[in-house]
């Protein structure tokens, strides 16, 4: 058994944003999610996130997330910035009558690219070592920005970690770093941490210091290196957050074609985390799909399409080029080819929806439902301003605009601005002569 413990509290000054840093969305989560995410993943006993600034804004938008299924989040609060040291006390502290020999993953919360088989491999190691200490390494191209670590020319067992603003040109030179994970036995974090001062350049207690002072006392200090160095990401600035967004598309969009997703060209798909596609759909160029989108089976989507949060696609719905959808169920085997917006919307089975319909679901107040029930036909051009309902194998005209609360009966054709029944003549034969 283990616990996790996350370190959130930093303001994130160099993002240039009110907002606080683990708060900034990354594929439609925020950052802290993916943090979170991991320890249900591996059932940690308890997880504490350590917040500082911006905590009610955080606490408030986690209020009601819990992990491995009905575990409860717990917070604890670094009231004063006093460094990464201090920041993993006040969050081992929190944990609830944890044993003193119980391991203790502690891991930055601007680290979501830091994948879940890493820090159990880490977990594993640390156990099976029984280690006092495990640090996560990376050895990066370019290691500008992170502490290095330096190892014993005769053993090569980790010596010490030195921080950037800490080391000499020499020590900089080194491209393994620590990458700002660990996993540390309660009681001896607790001692370690206590011998520990904040004589450094940035006048803080140094988590680093926790795992140097271990490494003196003669402790078991293990390391584990990240096997890709892309999971060593962080988030620091705009620029990051972007180039994580980048990295994080490419897996999401990868884990859609392993599960049996068409995707004509996955380097322009934005699929975001938590969009749901069964295997069998495609997905045309240019797409943008948001988290809490659902598409069924032989689905085609795109090209430029942006399915927004409650879009429901079910198997073989078409959503074709410059088509929004938002907050709408379109049912099995209908389809909306070009030009449009489905606003709140549920549309039936096998409904087709001509070019450039409009669902106008804002009254400038309030918004409302468009209902489109089986078979029904949607010329082109047509507005169907909400709450209205056109009922099962109904036709609108081309142009139309039905206004709200004027339905349209089952089987019915409407025509006309404002829409009004057609009538049938001897010149059209009686005939349905709308059709786009």
């Amino acid at each position: 058994m283990f616990s996790l413990v996350v370190l959130a509290a930093g303001k994130g000054s160099r993002m240039k944003s009110e907002r606080p840093k683990l708060l900034h969305l990354l594929m439609g989560e925020p950052l802290l999610e993916y943090a979170i995410e991991k320890g249900g993943q591996l059932d940690a006993g308890q997880l504490v996130v350590v917040v500082g600034y911006g905590r009610e804004r955080i606490m408030e938008v986690f209020s009601d997330r819990k992990y491995s299924g009905d575990k409860e989040l717990s917070w604890a609060i670094q009231e004063e910035q006093l460094g990464t040291g201090h920041a993993a006390k006040v969050g081992i502290d929190a944990l609830r009558g944890a044993d003193a020999l119980e391991a203790v993953l502690i891991m930055n919360g601007d680290l979501p690219l830091l994948r879940t088989e890493t820090l159990a491999r880490m977990l594993e190691k640390h156990t099976e070592a029984n280690a006092d200490v495990t640090v996560l390494t990376c050895r990066k191209n370019n290691p500008a920005g992170f502490g290095r670590i330096l190892r014993n020319e005769v053993d090569g067992a980790l010596a010490s970690i030195v921080e950037e603003n800490d080391a000499d040109e020499e020590i900089r030179a080194i491209g393994e770093v620590n990458v700002g994970t660990y996993i540390v036995r309660a009681d001896v974090f607790q001692k370690c941490y206590d011998a520990t001062g904040t004589d450094n350049d940035q006048g803080e207690h140094y988590l680093t210091d926790v795992v140097v002072e271990a490494v003196r006392e003669g402790l078991r200090v293990e390391s584990v290196e990240v096997e890709c160095e892309a999971e060593t990401a962080q988030v620091n600035s705009q620029e990051e957050l972007a180039v994580a967004q980048g990295l994080m598309r490419e897996r999401l969009v990868v884990e859609h074609l392993e599960a049996g997703v068409q995707i004509d060209d996955p380097a322009s798909a934005f699929i975001e985390k938590g969009a749901k596609i069964a295997a069998g759909a495609k997905i045309h160029p240019f797409c943008v799909i948001r988290k809490g989108v659902a598409i069924g089976s032989n689905c085609e989507v795109g090209p430029f399409t942006h399915l927004r949060p409650g879009g429901l696609l079910e198997d073989g719905a078409k959503v074709g080029n410059f088509v929004e959808v938002k907050n709408s169920r379109l049912g099995a085997g209908s389809k909306t080819s070009h030009l449009s917006y489905i606003g709140d919307g549920d549309v039936g089975e096998k409904v087709n929806i001509g070019a450039g319909t409009i669902f106008a679901n804002y009254d400038g107040k309030d918004k409302h439902q468009v209902t489109v029930k089986d078979g029904a036909f949607i010329g082109s051009g047509s507005i169907l301003v909400a709450p209205v309902t056109v009922g099962k194998d109904a036709m609108t005209g081309a142009g139309a605009v039905i206004l709200q609360n004027r339905d349209v009966g089952d089987g019915e054709v409407v025509v006309g601005v404002p829409a009004r029944p057609h009538k049938k003549n001897k010149e059209d034969g009686g005939g349905r002569d709308c059709q786009n």
